[in-house]
C-alpha cells in the first residue's frame, strides 16, 4: 500500500493529487509527506482493524483481571501498528533511493528533435537535443526543501518557432545563469535528458490554471543530473524523518505497555490487606 501511494505521489495522480490540489486551494501550498502519511494511515487502518478483529475471534477468552487484559492488548496492538508504519516508511524511503539508479544520466545526445516536426510527436527519450523557441516569460519555479537547504528549479516551455496556439507539450529546465532572463523568447538548441510525463504535478496544474492547453504526454528536458534526482532525495529524507517519528512513538508506547504489565502483576488490594492482617 505504501508503494502504491508512493507511485501516486511520483506521478501526481489519483487521491494524492486530489489532496494536494485541495491544499493548494486552501493553503496556497501542500505538504507532500503529510499527504502521503494520511493516505497510508487512512487506508491501512481498516486493514489493521480487520486483522485485529480476526485475532480477537480466534483467541480464547480469558478472565479480565481488573480490566487490564484489554488495556494491555489494545496498547500492544497500537505499538505493533506504529512499528509496522515505521517499517513501511523506511521501506518506501529505500525503494525511493533505489529508484534513482534507474534514471538516465546526462550523456551525448542521440538525436536532434525540432519542436513541431513529425519526430516531435513521439520523440526518443533519454539524451537528446531539442530545437525550438524558449518562452522565458512563462517560467515557473518549483521549490523543494530538504531540512536546512532549499533547492529551486525553473522550467520554461519550448515551442515551435512559428507556434500560434496556447498548447504546451515540451518544457526545459533553465540554467542558473538564465534566471531573470529579460528575453521574451529565443530560438535555442537545448541538450539534456528528455523524460515523458515528468513535469512536477503542481507546475503542470499551474500552466493549466493560466489558460494553457497542457495535456499528457508532456515532455521535460533536464540539463542536470542533480535536478533530475533531487525530488527523490527529498522524498526519501522526508520518509525517513516520518519513520523516525513513528518509531519514537512506538518506543513510547512500548514503555506504556510495560507499565501496564507491571500493574497487571501487582497483587490486588484484597490480597494485600489479607497479607497485612496478623
Amino acid at each position: 500500500m505504501s508503494l502504491y501511494f508512493l507511485w501516486e505521489a511520483d506521478h501526481y495522480t489519483g487521491l494524492y493529487a486530489f489532496l494536494a490540489e485541495w491544499q493548494f486551494e486552501q493553503l496556497s501550498h501542500y505538504f507532500p509527506i503529510l499527504t502521503f502519511a494520511m493516505l497510508v494511515i487512512g487506508f491501512g487502518w481498516p486493514a489493521a482493524w480487520l486483522l485485529k478483529a480476526r485475532q480477537r475471534a480466534d483467541r480464547v477468552d480469558l478472565p479480565d483481571r481488573y480490566g487490564l487484559d484489554a488495556a494491555v492488548s489494545t496498547s500492544m496492538n497500537f505499538r505493533r501498528a506504529l512499528f509496522a508504519f515505521a517499517g513501511g516508511l523506511t521501506g518506501a524511503a529505500v525503494v525511493t533511493l533505489l529508484w534513482t539508479l534507474t534514471l538516465p544520466r546526462i550523456a551525448p545526445p542521440r538525436a536532434v528533435v525540432p519542436i513541431g516536426s513529425v519526430q516531435a510527436k513521439v520523440p526518443p527519450l533519454g539524451p537528446v537535443t531539442l530545437r525550438g523557441r524558449i518562452i522565458f516569460t512563462r517560467t515557473a519555479v518549483f521549490a523543494q526543501n530538504l531540512l536546512v537547504t532549499t533547492r529551486g528549479v525553473r522550467f520554461a516551455p519550448i515551442v515551435a518557432p512559428n507556434a500560434q496556439n496556447q498548447q504546451l507539450r515540451y518544457f526545459v529546465e533553465l540554467l542558473p545563469r538564465e534566471f531573470g532572463n529579460p528575453n521574451v523568447a529565443r530560438l535555442d538548441n537545448r541538450t539534456g535528458v528528455l523524460l515523458r510525463n515528468h513535469l512536477p504535478g503542481s507546475i503542470l496544474r499551474l500552466y493549466r490554471y493560466a489558460g494553457y492547453d497542457v495535456e499528457p504526454p508532456v515532455y521535460v528536458l533536464y540539463v542536470s543530473d542533480k535536478t533530475l534526482r533531487w525530488p527523490y532525495y527529498v522524498a526519501a529524507v522526508q520518509l525517513l524523518i516520518a519513520a523516525l517519528i513513528a518509531a519514537l512513538a512506538a518506543l513510547v508506547q512500548h514503555r506504556h505497555v510495560r507499565d501496564i504489565a507491571r500493574t497487571d502483576t501487582a497483587p490486588p488490594p484484597e490480597e494485600e490487606r489479607e497479607a497485612d492482617t496478623p
